[in-house]
C-alpha cells in the first residue's frame, strides 16, 4: 500500500502535520507515544491485497479470524479496529493473567508428553515467560499467539479474534523494530519473527503460502544476524527452533540454505539439548548438519526430473547429483547405526485408533526421537528418488515405499498434541509426494484431522 503522506504513520492517522524529524517526529513525543517512522507500514505481511475495501461479513471464518485481508487493515486506523475488543471482560482478565495463560500454554504445547519435554520447540516455548516484558514487539507476538491458543482451547471466538488484532498490531510494531539498528538483531526480535511465522502456520486457512513470507524474513534475519551472535542459551534454543523453518523455506522457495555452511554447523553443534542426553543430542545435531544439504539436492533433482537425458549437459549434471546422493546415503546409513546405539529404535505395535489401512504402527521412546527419525525417513525417500531418476542400480521404488510407510506408521504416535501436526508436517508432505492413490487418500484424511489445529497441513495445500 503506497503512503499518501510523507509524515510518520501516526501523524497520518491523526491527520496532523508531521515535522518529519529523524529518527522520530516531535509530534509523537508530544502525544507520549513512540514514533512509528516514515517508511511502508509493513516489513512482514500476510494475506493478499485487495483493490478496494470489502464490507465485513457477519461473524468470522471457520478459524475465528476476521475475513478482511491485512492490506485492508492497513487502510484503517488501528485503534478504531481494536478498541471494542480491548474492552471485553474475558480479554481483560486474560491480560491480567498472562503469566498463568503462558503456563497453561506451555503445558498444552508439550502434551501428551511431559511438561519438561526435551523437544526443542517445547523448550523454546518454556523461555517465553522469562523473556516477556523485555521488548514491546515480542510482548505483542507472545500475547497474540497465547490468546489464539487459549481461545482455541476454551472455544472462545472473541479471544481468537482478539489474537488476530494483536497479530496485526505486531506487524506494525515489527516494522519499527527491524528498522532500528539497536533492536533489529536482538534475540527478542528474532523470537517475535518466529512466533509470527508459527501464528500463520497454525491459523491461516486462506493463504497456503502466507507462512513463507514470514519464513523468508526469518531466514534473512538469522543470516544477517550472523553465527557470531549466538552467544546465550536463549540464542541457541531460538536457532534450533528456527532451523527447521529455514530449511523448509529453502526447499520450497528454491533459495540456497545458508545453514549448510561449516560456520553454521559449528554453531549448531554448540549447546546441544542436554535434555536428550549427551550422546543422543550430538546425533541430533549431526543429522541437522546433514539435513541442511537437503534443499541443494532437491533443487538439483527437480531440475533433472523432466530434463532430456540424451543431452550431454543433463548427463553430467545427473552424474554430479548421483555422487552427492550416494555420499549422503552413506552418511545417513552410518548415522542410523550410531543413533540406534544410543537410543531405542521404534517398535511395531497394533494401532489403538482402529485404523484399518495402517493397523500396525510405530511406538517410540519419546517425541524427540520420533521427530528426528521421521526426518531421517523423509531424507531417505528423497535420496532413493534421486537414485531412481538418475538410473542407479537397485530397487529404489521398494525403498521409497518402505520409508514412506515408516512415516505414515509414525502419525499415531508423533502427531499427537498441539505440536504434533507441526512435527509431522514435512514428513507427511514427502510421503504424500510419493504415495499411491490409496495411501494418498489415507494421508489426506490425516491432514484433514490435523488441520483443525494446524492450518498449514490442510489437504488443499498439498495438492
Amino acid at each position: 500500500m503506497v503512503a499518501r503522506s510523507k509524515g510518520c504513520a501516526l501523524c497520518v492517522q491523526r491527520r496532523v502535520k508531521c515535522d518529519q524529524r529523524q529518527p522520530g517526529c516531535a509530534k509523537c513525543e508530544t502525544y507520549g507515544e513512540p514514533c512509528p517512522g516514515y517508511g511502508p507500514r509493513f516489513k512482514f505481511i500476510a494475506g493478499k491485497p485487495y483493490r478496494t475495501q470489502r464490507r465485513r461479513k457477519s461473524g468470522s471464518d471457520q478459524d475465528g479470524s476476521p475475513t478482511e485481508s491485512l492490506a485492508l487493515v492497513q487502510s484503517q486506523p488501528l485503534r478504531q479496529r481494536t478498541n471494542s475488543l480491548y474492552t471485553l471482560s474475558s480479554i481483560a482478565s486474560a491480560e491480567m493473567n498472562l503469566g498463568q495463560c503462558l503456563g497453561i500454554m506451555a503445558q498444552e504445547i508439550s502434551k501428551p508428553f511431559a511438561a519438561n519435554s526435551a523437544h526443542v520447540t517445547s523448550r523454546w516455548f518454556g523461555f517465553l515467560p522469562s523473556v516477556y516484558g523485555r521488548n514491546r514487539t515480542l510482548d505483542l507476538t507472545i500475547k497474540s499467539f497465547t490468546a489464539h491458543q487459549m481461545g482455541n482451547l476454551m472455544s472462545d471466538s472473541q479471544a481468537v479474534q482478539y489474537a488476530r488484532q494483536l497479530y496485526i498490531e505486531s506487524l506494525y510494531r515489527l516494522r519499527t523494530s527491524v528498522g532500528n539498528s539497536r533492536e533489529c538483531y536482538s534475540p527478542e526480535v528474532f523470537c517475535a519473527v518466529m512466533l509470527l511465522c508459527l501464528y500463520e502456520l497454525f491459523t491461516n486457512v486462506h493463504d497456503a503460502d502466507a507462512w513463507m513470507k514470514h519464513a523468508k524474513g526469518l531466514s534473512q534475519l538469522v543470516e544477517q544476524r550472523g553465527a557470531a551472535r549466538c552467544t546465550t542459551e536463549f540464542d541457541h534454543v531460538l536457532l534450533k527452533a528456527a532451523r527447521g523453518l529455514i530449511v523448509m523455506y529453502s526447499l520450497f522457495s528454491g533459495q540456497r540454505c545458508f545453514l549448510a555452511s561449516e560456520e553454521w554447523h559449528t554453531v549448531m553443534m554448540q549447546h546441544p539439548n542436554v535434555g536428550l542426553g549427551a550422546d543422543l543430542a550430538n546425533q541430533v545435531e549431526q543429522f541437522f548438519a546433514y539435513f541442511t544439504s537437503a534443499p541443494g539436492l532437491v533443487h538439483q533433482f527437480y531440475d533433472l526430473r523432466d530434463a532430456d537425458f540424451t543431452n550431454p549437459d543433463t548427463v553430467t549434471k545427473a552424474g554430479d547429483l548421483l555422487v552427492q546422493a550416494l555420499a549422503m546415503q552413506s552418511k545417513l546409513s552410518a548415522w542410523l547405526a550410531d543413533v540406534s546405539a544410543v537410543t531405542p529404535m521404534p517398535i511395531e505395535t497394533r494401532s489403538t485408533s482402529g485404523d484399518m489401512y495402517y493397523s500396525t504402527v510405530l511406538e517410540y521412546s519419546d517425541e524427540s526421537v520420533a521427530s528426528i527419525l521421521c526426518g531421517f525417513y523423509s531424507y531417505m525417500v528423497i535420496i532413493h528418488e534421486i537414485l531412481r531418476v538418475c538410473g542407479y542400480p537397485g530397487d529404489h521404488a521398494a525403498a521409497v515405499v518402505y520409508f514412506r510407510d515408516q512415516i505414515c506408521k509414525s502419525v499415531e504416535y508423533n502427531a499427537r498434541g498441539l505440536l504434533g501436526p507441526y512435527r509431522m508436517g514435512f514428513p507427511l508432505r514427502v510421503a504424500y509426494e510419493v504415495a499411491d492413490p490409496a495411501t494418498r487418500a489415507w494421508i489426506e484424511g490425516c491432514l484433514e484431522r490435523l488441520s483443525k489445529v494446524y492450518a498449514a497441513v490442510r489437504p488443499q495445500n498439498f495438492g
